[in-house]
């Protein structure tokens, strides 16, 4: 009987001999580390106590009441190959109608039943998945538009316009990506250019995610899983049938009854003997179970406590150590996270904090986009690249041509313009640095788009320097200044002649100077972000990010985004200057003018969706051979859209109003200080939608009213249809104009995807009157 209760012992205290005042995980994983060793030392002293014959006891085996046939059993925690000796546990007999008696089972008894040991399972190596050289991901896509009227205030009829492009997402090895765009467009107009792009990036984003998905991983292979959570569970339910087995037997009435008889009969004889020694027996059997009974609740309270702190931080650090992850975006946040989150470096790639530091790297066309002084935004053919482990290393060069947009910059006689750009400094772009930036190269003079095509534009020689400082006041709030100097313009003098330099080391002459400021802050209390910017520039400072004019200028800008009733409503406010980038923006615009704009959001759920503006609006409009203007002027703009059921029927309503706030004398816009007004309704019946549209356009000269119904049906999983009819009214003129439309959606599981569409409508013309205006266009893609 001792030695039963000291392998009971053994089993009981060895569970959580390494629970303590530890860290939740800790404390998981040493009773992990302990209750292999405790199945160890229990299963050895298992083996002497049960193979050694019948044990001797102090105890009789008739002074406890024989155990009851098939009495229930406390499960083991777990499975195991050995026996367990866990298995040998005691019964519980109910003695009385209140009192259960402990009753142990040795291998003599007839309810004894040894564990089978199963045949140990075959090891399976499985072999590491073999990863491809190279993995190649994009889509193929031709697309060709046909217009019988390019739209006004432009003149030209039946354009067609070609584009060819390929866009290849690579992974070589399985954990390096790069991607390649190749663009060629062409096409029959004289306002339109032909070209053809490439573009060979590496995709730092796409790596940095790829090391943030692994670390992931790792981390929560790492966690308490909800398996162990739930196995101790089943310890704490298992031990707390024990103390009740043991509290039980404690308190049994007939043990207590049959003790107190024994010393009775003892002390009235006054003399040892074989029931004295049973009374001294049951004494020392109720002594080690008040013993087993404290052990086993001091191991339940612990047991308790670590499950209770377990699903209190196991959800919280999750979150946490996850939202960690996502933030890492660069080698130093890399290495200052691995040892928080208990991580190391093994499962990443070769070459990672290399690779991560790489912030940029393009071949072909590309977009330089370095500070508000020195290149902003602009468009370059050639070679650029960033590298920031901890200093900031940058590198541009290559042709310019500032196309932003689809239509001619540069004609045949204006000057080649090109770009040298080299950056260095200290810190994380994104964080607190200091960067030094030196360009120079060849760029077009004043507003150059707008002189005639018979006369040369001017070029300059540039070059300059700036010097650009990062601070983030907190963690929300972010300071950006800047100063700059440069060359001045060529029509001052040689300015890369000389020992003068254009003045560029002259510290007396600020006449080629610029500085600027920018302040940045979201406060989350509040939800407000704000924006703020200002800049001067001298006379004769230039640079890729602006157009000399030979004056000196002045901008400013300012925006504020506040959310209200949580973050229902949306409001956005701005307000700015002219800001010197755009060749097409008249003069009289570089003036004291600001241009507001407010814009206001209202979502809720089951609500429609209110959208509010005022913002100014601008046209690109062709003066001649190679002279264009750009006018401004405002638009008021709102939309209201909701998606909503109607008798299990899934549809949606939008209404939109527009008005242009504009003069006859700005373009010559056919929609001067026109109001318009839209309602359409679509309806998804199954395969089938149909969408009914009304519009109506106001302005001093005549009103145009449309009326349109449109149906589209999926025929089968590859073929879609559809199909429209246009009625146009305008008044006035009393012209009255059908038109139709119809497209059509071709899938194919290995060829890809066809789409065509085609419309007859009609538009105004020179005249205010309608015109034929015929559209097509044909799609192919092809995703792999």
């Amino acid at each position: 009987m001792g030695k039963t209760f000291t392998i009971l012992s053994l089993l009981l205290l060895g569970c959580f001999a390494a629970v303590g005042q530890a860290s939740p995980a800790n404390q998981l994983s040493g009773y992990q580390r302990k209750l292999k060793a405790r199945q160890d030392s229990a299963q050895s002293t298992a083996d002497k106590y049960f193979h050694a014959g019948k044990p001797k006891s102090a105890m009789a085996k008739d002074t406890i009441t024989p155990a009851i046939k098939n009495a229930p059993r406390l499960a083991a925690v777990d499975s195991s190959s050995k026996p367990d000796p866990l298995k040998f546990l005691p019964s519980l007999d109910r003695g009385s109608c209140k009192g259960v008696t402990f009753i142990p089972l040795s291998p003599d008894s007839g309810d004894f039943q040894a564990p089978k040991t199963p045949p140990p399972a075959p090891v399976v190596k499985s072999l590491p998945p073999s990863v491809p050289l190279l993995q190649v991901h994009g889509n193929v896509l031709y697309n060709l538009n046909y217009y019988s009227r390019i739209d006004t205030p432009y003149n030209e009829k039946n354009i067609y316009q070609h584009t060819i492009q390929t866009w290849l997402d690579i992974l070589i090895k399985g954990q390096y990506p790069f991607r390649i765009f190749l663009t060629n467009h062409f096409s029959n107009s004289s306002l339109f250019r032909n070209y053809n792009d490439l573009n060979l990036s590496y995709n730092n984003s796409g790596f940095s995610q790829q090391i943030r998905d692994q670390l992931r991983r790792v981390f929560l292979q790492n966690l308490p899983s909800q398996k162990l959570i739930d196995s101790l569970q089943r310890v704490l339910n298992t031990d707390m049938q024990k103390l009740k087995g043991l509290e039980g037997y404690g308190k049994n009435p007939s043990l207590i009854q049959k003790a107190v008889e024994d010393k009775e009969a003892a002390a009235a004889r006054k003399k040892p003997d074989s029931t004295q020694q049973n009374g001294n027996a049951l004494d020392s059997v109720f002594a080690k179970m008040r013993r087993n009974i404290d052990s086993l609740h001091r191991e339940v309270a612990r047991i308790q406590e670590l499950l209770q702190s377990l699903h209190a931080h196991s959800h919280a650090d999750m979150s946490n150590g996850l939202a960690d992850i996502q933030r890492i975006d660069n080698p130093a946040a890399l290495e200052k996270q691995l040892p928080k989150l208990g991580l190391t470096d093994s499962s990443l790639p070769k070459g990672y904090k290399t690779l991560m530091a790489v912030r940029s790297f393009n071949i072909g066309r590309t977009v330089v986009n370095y500070s508000e002084l020195s290149a902003k935004n602009i468009s370059v053919n050639g070679f650029q690249a960033e590298y920031n482990p901890s200093n900031y290393y940058a590198l541009a060069t290559g042709t310019v041509d500032y196309r932003f947009r689809d239509f001619i910059v540069q004609q045949p006689n204006q000057p080649r313009q090109y770009l040298n750009i080299f950056r260095v400094g200290k810190g994380l772009k994104d964080s607190n640095s200091v960067i030094l930036t030196w360009f120079m190269g060849k760029r077009q003079l004043f507003n150059s788009a707008t002189t005639d095509s018979a006369t040369q534009v001017p070029s300059s020689s540039l070059m300059g320097f700036t010097l650009e400082g990062n601070y983030h006041l907190t963690k929300n709030i972010v300071f950006t200044g800047e100063v700059a100097k440069s060359t001045s313009p060529s029509y001052r003098g040689d300015t890369t002649k000389g020992d003068k330099q254009g003045g560029l080391f002259s510290m007396g002459d600020h006449s080629n100077e610029a500085w600027s400021a920018k302040v940045a802050a979201f406060f989350p209390a509040t939800q407000t972000r704000f924006k703020a910017a200002y800049k001067h520039l001298a006379a004769n400072y230039q640079s890729f990010s602006i157009f000399t004019d030979g004056s000196s200028q002045s901008a400013w800008s300012a925006n504020i985004d506040q959310l209200f009733f949580k973050k229902q409503l949306d409001i956005m406010l701005g307000a700015n200057t002219n800001d010197f980038t755009n060749p097409f923006i008249g003069q009289e615009y570089r003036s004291t003018t600001v241009f507001k704009s407010i814009q206001a959001t209202f979502r809720r759920r089951n609500w429609p969706t209110v959208t509010v503006g005022y913002f100014p609006s601008s046209q690109i409009t062709k003066l001649g051979n190679s002279q264009y203007i750009e006018n401004l002027f405002y638009t008021l703009m709102g939309n209201i859209t909701d998606s909503y059921k109607w008798r299990q029927l899934l549809m949606n309503t939008t209404v939109m109003y527009t008005q242009f706030y504009n003069r006859a004398a700005d373009s010559g816009f056919t929609y001067f200080n026109t109001r318009n007004l839209m309602v359409s309704q679509t309806l998804f019946l199954n395969r089938f939608t149909l969408q009914l549209t009304a519009t109506g356009a106001t302005n001093q000269d005549y009103q145009l009213y449309t009326l349109e119904g449109k149906g589209q049906q999926s025929v089968n999983k590859w073929l879609a249809l559809g199909a429209g009819v246009k009625y146009n009214r305008q008044t006035v003129y009393n012209i009255d104009q059908i038109g139709y439309s119809a497209e059509a959606t071709l899938r194919l599981d290995r060829l890809g995807q066809i789409q065509f569409s085609a419309d007859k409508g009609f538009i105004p013309g020179m005249n205010k009157q309608l015109v034929p205006d015929n559209i097509g266009r044909l799609t192919y893609l092809k995703t792999f």
